[in-house]
């Protein structure tokens, strides 16, 4: 139990950072990355604005679908197969409920949010069964001060990058 404690401090926190910059990169960087898959001469500026706004959404649901897949591991782990098959499950209905709310607002953009909230809430309900004292005691580190540091930092970085990058695209 202690090596799995320590093995799930260990993944939690090099998947933490590592997805934070994704998503930050994929966030920040959307424009560009979308005019360079696809714009060029394929797509109008509204798909490209369109397909921009998707990528945006999904980049909300990384971390929490990354940090999930780890905690549903440990529930596997502590062989609660049940359990972690019940948790997708409100998953599931989360993501399909958000995507009958949102399509019709949001379009395409909304179907992408509502896998968001799915990753969402199969991260929060894992973390409750997991209990949330194993998850405070990973979050209990200094660790977290570098991570928000770090984040804020790529994320200045990236927007320098991208206000550049915009520049050369128009």
């Amino acid at each position: 139990t202690q090596k799995a404690s320590e093995d799930l401090s260990k993944a939690f926190w090099l998947l933490s950072f590592l997805l934070s910059f994704a998503t930050i990169g994929g966030y920040v960087l959307s424009q560009p990355i979308v005019w360079l898959l696809f714009e060029r001469g394929q797509f109008t500026t509204v798909q490209t604005m369109q397909t921009v706004e998707v990528l945006k959404m999904y980049m909300i649901g990384l971390v929490p679908f990354g940090l999930s897949k780890i905690f549903t591991m440990y529930l596997y782990a502590q062989q609660q197969h049940k359990r972690a098959a019940i948790i997708a499950i409100y998953s599931l209905v989360a993501s399909t409920v958000s995507s009958l709310i949102l399509m019709h607002s949001m379009g395409a953009a909304g179907l992408a949010l509502a896998g968001s909230i799915g990753g969402i809430v199969l991260l929060v309900f894992t973390i409750k069964e997991i209990g949330l004292e194993v998850v405070m005691s990973i979050l209990n580190s200094k660790k977290i001060i570098y991570l928000v540091i770090s984040t804020i930092v790529v994320y200045y970085i990236l927007n320098v990058l991208n206000i550049w990058l915009l520049e050369l695209i128009r």
